[in-house]
């Protein structure tokens, strides 16, 4: 088969430079709610597995990311860090011509290091930080921007990423200097979450649930209570006190966990990722 199907002649809307799974997160979501028709939307990416999803929807794929920089819109890089600096050895030009936006989902990769190897206007230039929950729609994404784009010109770009990341969940606009925190609460926070309902779920064994049962139930009641303070927005402590009868069996599991320091082993786990985060943007 074939590793390339696109148009050399044709401007595409929206391009990926690597097809894994959150690339296909977001752009299969342009699909499934019309911001974007498959064949206006092309990938690049050295993996055939991979690009069988975009070629089966009707996508153009390549393994030539020149062909994405070269003749798109608006272009995701998407590659894993580690392969930041080949991509950008193996362009033609860092003068894009049909090039609109420019948006990072990739950890670790500083806007100025972008900026200086890509060498486009600072105002079509996006940092994104997407977490897995975006593979069901239910993601939430933070965005920056340089500090020296011009007022003018962002105010025409940022609301488009916004626009096209609420496609698979929440977005919000923070600073640069926060990016790495807030990749520690919301890009690594579903494996905290992960954890938490595995260690539920051993409790409810423990105690003779079922496994599959005593997963559901945990999983549930993490995905209900999040759901509580998102829709209602009221504070953390007014929800659980309303789950915490005196003298009851909650009050009593709560006095556990903080026996157990849940609290500051939590707070310790986000200073960790916010540190390793920063370590590896300082690595490139």
């Amino acid at each position: 088969m074939s590793t390339s199907n696109y148009d050399p002649h044709k401007i595409y809307e929206i391009g990926f430079i690597g097809a894994g799974n959150m690339a296909q997160a977001i752009g299969l979501a342009f699909i499934k709610k019309g911001i974007c028709k498959a064949e206006n939307l092309i990938v690049s990416s050295p993996s055939e597995n991979n690009k069988t999803v975009w070629r089966n929807i009707g996508a153009a794929v390549t393994t030539d990311n020149n062909a994405v920089f070269c003749n798109t819109k608006i272009v995701f890089l998407a590659t894993k860090p580690q392969y930041f600096s080949k991509v950008v050895s193996e362009l033609f030009t860092t003068v894009f011509g049909s090039l609109n936006i420019l948006i990072s989902i990739m950890v670790g990769i500083p806007l100025n290091v972008l900026q200086e190897s890509f060498k486009v206007n600072p105002s079509v230039l996006f940092k994104v930080m997407p977490n897995t929950p975006s593979l069901i729609g239910e993601g939430f994404s933070v965005i920056s921007y340089l500090s020296d784009a011009s007022s003018e010109e962002i105010a025409v770009t940022l609301p488009k990423v916004k626009f096209l990341m609420s496609a698979v969940g929440g977005v919000e606009v923070i600073p640069e200097s926060l990016m790495d925190a807030a990749g520690a609460i919301s890009g690594s926070g579903p494996a905290y979450a992960f954890l938490i309902i595995e260690a539920l779920a051993d409790g409810g064994v423990k105690q003779g649930i079922p496994r599959d049962l005593a997963v559901r139930l945990a999983a549930s009641a993490i995905a209900g209570g999040s759901r509580m303070v998102l829709e209602t927005g009221k504070h953390t402590g007014q929800l659980k006190d309303m789950v915490t009868s005196a003298g009851g069996s909650t009050i009593a599991a709560l006095h556990a966990l903080e026996k157990g320091s849940v609290r500051s082993a939590m707070m310790n786990a986000v200073e960790a990722a916010t540190n390793r985060s920063k370590e590896m943007g300082e690595k490139k």
